[in-house]
This record gives structure tokens, sequence and C-alpha cells, in this order.
């Protein structure tokens, strides 16, 4: 059985981003786990999720692959060290690393994607940038899969990006 451990914001996730490839990870089989760096996280549209781990208590070790939820509340991780070290042990691990909407920003700004085609949310028309900043290679697509990581643009592709990311799973 496989497991992917969902990174939630503690506040402000795109429940959308959450439950749907959460639904289908399960449907498939996998055991989905959830971390955040507190208890419980709140979604954006009222979601409320117990999680099952703090981010202290998680290694690279304890799942298969890691998935970063979107949503404004996810740029709390942007200068999270804890959050970069155990994105970077993924890494390191050869194992999949997935991220929606706004997430793919974390991995971009902790350097993850250097070298890799990837897409995100671009409402304030920043990612491109941000992308040749962090080394990437920005493509406006609703999924890109590269290797090992997987990015979607937002709550609208969810479904696809989840599908995409359990062909990384093998």
């Amino acid at each position: 059985m496989k497991s992917i451990l969902i990174v939630l914001a503690p506040k402000n996730f795109r429940d959308e981003e959450y439950a749907v490839p959460r639904a289908v990870w399960e449907k498939a089989g996998a055991n989905v786990l959830t971390m955040s760096i507190q208890k419980i996280s709140y979604g954006k549209l009222g979601m409320t999720v117990k999680n099952d781990f703090l981010l202290e208590e998680v290694r690279a070790g304890d799942a298969d692959a890691i998935f970063f939820v979107g949503g404004g509340g996810c740029m709390e991780y942007l200068e999270n060290e804890k959050a970069e070290q155990l994105a970077h042990d993924f890494v390191a691990a050869r194992k999949p690393i997935g991220a929606i909407c706004a997430a793919p920003r974390l991995l971009l700004k902790w350097g993850i994607l250097k070298g890799k085609k990837c897409t995100g949310w671009d409402g304030d028309n920043a990612l491109e940038d941000l992308a040749r900043k962090g080394g990437a290679i920005y493509e406006k697509k609703s999924v890109i899969k590269d290797g090992k990581f997987v990015t979607a643009d937002g709550p609208d592709s969810a479904e696809e990006c989840a599908l995409a990311f359990w062909e990384t799973l093998g």
C-alpha cells in the first residue's frame, strides 16, 4: 500500500485541492495522511481537518510521497525551515513531490523545481518570474508532470493533478 503525506496550511487551504486528491488516492488504495503546523487545519471554504501529524513529527521515511495543498494559507510555509527541509528530504529520497495552486511557489522558493517544468496559480502574473528566479521552466498548463514532480494550477485541476501524481508512485 502506497502512502501519501498531504501538507495542509493551518488555515485557508483550498478545500477542493485537499478533498479531491485524497478521494482519488484512497479509491486507488493509498494510505493518505495529513500534517500541518497545528493539529487542526481550516479550509477557505469551511472544511475542517484533524491532522495526523505535526510538521516536527514527520520524516521523509514516513510516506512514499508528499503533496502540498494550495490556497493562500500555504504561504505560511514559505519561510518555514522544517517544511523546506522535509521537502528536500523527499527529493533526496527520490520520492514524488506534488504541489497545486499557490503551493508550487514554496517549491520554487526552496529551489526544489530547479531545472524542472512547472505550473501553478498565476493570478498575480508573478509565477513565470518566480520560476525563472528559481531556475525552473514555467508553462501555462493545468497540470505538469516532470519526473517525480507534479504541479497544477488550481482547484479545477485537482482531479487531473491527483491522477498524474498517482502515476508517479508507479
